[in-house]
């Protein structure tokens, strides 16, 4: 009879094959287009994340490019500007109200018909509080904070108190007034 060993366990970690620290910044991955292709992306309002998986890259490669690359950098920040400057514009024009030219088609008989117009839309409230908040915050704020420091003083007359009113002062620990000197019995 063959005695069997008891079987060993290894209890020391295994070390990690360590890959690239930048995946998505191969030297095959890069190519000039990606300036403008990021540029476009970020115009459009997409975040980082979004720009690495539509240009099907990790998001460190983009961290990676912005430091390594300055041109990449200003084409996300100028297509970032762009995009905020859209969006701007939208909540300014739904603050004050705005209109375009549209188009009505309804059917007469057999035939269709379409009749210019011109759409208005009214002011949003909501838009109007949220811009006057974030451009005139000293005016608009629902929390106003005023600092300031108030001096006042008191000036007691202890002429015409009788002896035993004094007395009650001096009880309760008023024994001397700056203004009539000590209180005495």
């Amino acid at each position: 009879m063959t005695r069997r060993l008891p079987k060993t366990y290894n209890l020391t970690r295994k070390k990690k094959k360590v890959g690239v620290l930048n995946p998505g910044s191969k030297p095959g991955k890069w190519d000039d287009s990606m300036i403008f292709r990021a540029m476009f992306l970020a115009g459009l309002g997409l975040t980082e994340n979004q720009i690495s998986v539509a240009l099907n890259i990790h998001v460190e490669s983009i961290h990676y490019w912005k430091t390594t690359k300055p041109e990449f950098e200003e084409a996300l920040l100028q297509g970032k500007t762009q995009y905020t400057e859209r969006v701007q514009n939208s909540l300014v024009e739904s603050a004050t109200g705005y209109s375009h030219p549209a188009i009505h088609f309804s059917v007469i008989g057999d035939k269709v018909v379409q009749t210019p117009y011109i759409k208005h839309y009214r002011p949003s409230d909501t838009a109007m509080i949220f811009y006057l908040k974030n451009r005139a915050p000293d005016r608009w704020m629902d929390v106003h904070r005023i600092e300031g420091a108030v001096q006042h003083r008191h000036t007691l007359d202890l002429t015409k108190l009788s002896s035993e009113e004094l007395k009650v002062l001096k009880t309760i620990g008023l024994v001397e007034l700056p203004e009539h000197g000590n209180i005495t019995d």
